[in-house]
């Protein structure tokens, strides 16, 4: 019998609930961490489902996966939506661990995450790649505002940091990812898809662990790529993409710009669905769904990319 256990994850503090019960808080603390997984065993807790907060709830995951237990992570929004429903418009940590409870039991929950301590490396590596290039983007915007020459030198002096500090992140994420034989195949897998670069295979590795494992409809929606119908009696309304993990959506967009040039099977999708009349937009994010079902065919079957010859009659562009 499943016996879910919610967890409210906080920076200094945990509210846990088993069954929805009453909440009890310990802290978020490897002596708490111990005191929880002593309660929640003698709550005879079998499965714990909780929210991402930005890598607080890492040392719980790491802990709960320690026990044997399974741990899933659900979007807060959906459990936020389920609350309401639930006619429970009040917010507190500890009606939130209820709430949690009470998701886990009445909806089919994501797979359990994997321990995957070398994923983790990567995944902290390209996040902090990010935070640095979006800096440089910020401080290359305030060199084009005119600075006075000791801030320019400032910036010059910043920017040449970041390009270096980034430069040394790229050959880091390389070497976590050679560290692991899975993780290694998995993104010479991904490379081999025309347009598809190191950083794109990186992400794939690190934030889509579903791929190859999930069915192609899967993948697509938790990716953000699946379109939303929005139909009422007979008017059909547009079609739109969102939510999912932007992380991955965003790589897959400049890898899908990348294809379009140097992929010839996902060009001449491409210049098919223009040719239909489809706006460029709509067409590269189908290419980008395109692509992203071809990537879970080839981490399924564990064989890298194969070319398809050119239509009869087809002239390359």
């Amino acid at each position: 019998m499943k016996v879910m256990a919610g967890i409210d994850v906080g920076k200094r503090s945990l509210d846990v609930s088993v069954s929805a019960g009453p909440a009890r808080r310990f802290d978020n603390t490897p002596a708490g961490l111990t005191a929880l997984v002593g309660w929640l065993e003698s709550e005879g807790a079998t499965e714990v489902v909780c929210e991402p907060t930005g890598g607080y709830e890492r040392p719980l995951v790491r802990r709960v996966q320690a026990t044997g237990w399974p741990i899933h992570l659900v979007h807060p929004n959906r459990v936020r939506h389920f609350a309401r429903a639930a006619g429970n418009h009040a917010k507190t940590d500890a009606l939130d661990a209820q709430m949690l409870a009470r998701y886990g039991m009445a909806f089919e929950l994501p797979r359990p995450l994997a321990k995957e301590a070398d994923r983790e490396v990567v995944q902290d590596l390209l996040r902090r790649r990010k935070q640095l290039v979006n800096q440089r983007v910020q401080e290359r915007h305030r060199l084009d505002q005119g600075q006075t020459e000791g801030a320019r030198l400032s910036i010059e002096r910043h920017l040449q940091w970041l390009d270096e500090e980034i430069s040394q992140l790229d050959e880091a994420y390389q070497q976590a990812l050679a560290h692991s034989v899975s993780l290694a195949e998995a993104a010479a897998l991904y490379r081999s898809v025309p347009g598809v670069g190191a950083l794109t295979a990186a992400t794939l590795v690190g934030y889509l662990p579903e791929l190859g494992h999930y069915s192609g409809k899967e993948v697509t929606s938790l990716v953000g790529l699946a379109p939303w119908a929005n139909d009422s009696g007979r008017q059909q309304g547009y079609r739109s993409i969102r939510g999912g993990r932007g992380t991955v959506r965003k790589v897959l967009y400049l890898a899908a710009l990348a294809a379009i040039r140097c992929n010839d099977d996902l060009k001449r999708f491409y210049q098919r669905l223009c040719t239909r009349g489809k706006t460029g937009k709509v067409a590269l994010v189908a290419v980008m769904r395109k692509l992203l079902l071809v990537l879970n065919a080839i981490a399924q079957r564990g064989s890298p990319w194969v070319q398809h010859p050119a239509p009869a009659g087809h002239k390359k562009a």
